[in-house]
C-alpha cells in the first residue's frame, strides 16, 4: 500500500513539474517541424519536375456510336455520332418528316418527326413554334404537340449550330382535326 501511495505522490509532483517543464517541450517540437518541412518542400519540388514530362495521350477509337431510334411510323433511324475527330462546321441535313406538307392530322400529342443526321457535321439544337407563337428554347429532344387549336397550323423549326451558331429555317404547314385532351385527377388526388 505503501508504493502505491509513493507511485500517486510521484506522479502528482511530476505532474505539478510541468509547466516548469513546457519550454524543454515546445524547443523539441519545433526542432520537429523543421525536418518536416524540408521533406515536404523536397517532395513538392520533385512532383513538380515530374509533371513537366508530357503524359502520354489516350488513344481514342475511331468507331462512330449507332443509335437506332423509332420515329412515330415505326421506322427505324441510325443516328452516328461523330468520333473525338473535328467536326464538320455547320448544319447537316435536316428536315421534317411528319406531319407532311397539307397532311391532316388527329393525334394528340403530334409527334414532330425531326430527321437530323449529324454524321460528320457537329451537333445542333433546334426551337419550334405554331402559328404565330413564340420560339420555344433550344434544345435537342423529340418535339410533341398537345391540345393544339383544330385548323390551319403553321410550324416552324429553327436548327441552329451549336459551333457556329448558324440557323436554318424550316416550315411545314398542315391541319389539324382532332380533340383536346383534358387533363383529369386520379383517384388518389380527388379530396
Amino acid at each position: 500500500m505503501e508504493k502505491i501511495k509513493q507511485f500517486f505522490r510521484k506522479t502528482k509532483r511530476s505532474y505539478r513539474a510541468l509547466p516548469d517543464k513546457k519550454q524543454y517541450i515546445e524547443f523539441f517540437t519545433a526542432a520537429l517541424t523543421v525536418p518536416v518541412l524540408i521533406t515536404v518542400i523536397i517532395i513538392n519540388l520533385n512532383n513538380l519536375k515530374t509533371n513537366k514530362t508530357p503524359s502520354p495521350q489516350p488513344q481514342s477509337s475511331e468507331r462512330p456510336i449507332v443509335v437506332n431510334v423509332p420515329d412515330s411510323k415505326g421506322n427505324n433511324t441510325v443516328i452516328q455520332q461523330p468520333s473525338n475527330a473535328a467536326c464538320i462546321k455547320g448544319i447537316g441535313p435536316v428536315s421534317i418528316d411528319y406531319p407532311e406538307e397539307s397532311d391532316i392530322v388527329n393525334d394528340n400529342p403530334i409527334q414532330i418527326d425531326i430527321n437530323y443526321e449529324q454524321g460528320d457535321y457537329c451537333a445542333v439544337v433546334w426551337s419550334y413554334k405554331i402559328n404565330d407563337g413564340k420560339f420555344s428554347e433550344y434544345d435537342d429532344k423529340s418535339i410533341a404537340l398537345y391540345n393544339v387549336p383544330n385548323g390551319s397550323i403553321r410550324f416552324q423549326l429553327r436548327v441552329k449550330s451549336i459551333v457556329t451558331g448558324e440557323t436554318k429555317l424550316l416550315t411545314r404547314n398542315f391541319t389539324y382535326n382532332g380533340t383536346s385532351i383534358t387533363p383529369t385527377a386520379s383517384e388518389s388526388a380527388k379530396p
